[in-house]
């Protein structure tokens, strides 16, 4: 696990969330959110895909994207 893939689960450690409810929230798949937290990038689709995630996942997480 990278240190990113750390922020971003303590961040959701921390506010008491599992990854399917930042799934059904966020509506990114939970094996994306799983590869960004493991810093499994390979996993996701393109680059630009990894990019939105990571956006969208952070901001959801009110962490700086």
């Amino acid at each position: 696990m990278d240190e990113l893939g750390q922020i971003l689960r303590q961040a959701r450690e921390n506010k008491g969330l599992s990854i399917e409810e930042v799934h059904e929230e966020t509506r990114i798949n939970v094996r994306y959110l799983e590869a960004l937290e493991n810093g499994e990038y390979s996993i996701l689709p393109s680059a630009a895909h990894a990019r939105g995630f990571l956006r969208n996942y952070a901001r959801f997480l009110d962490l700086d994207p």
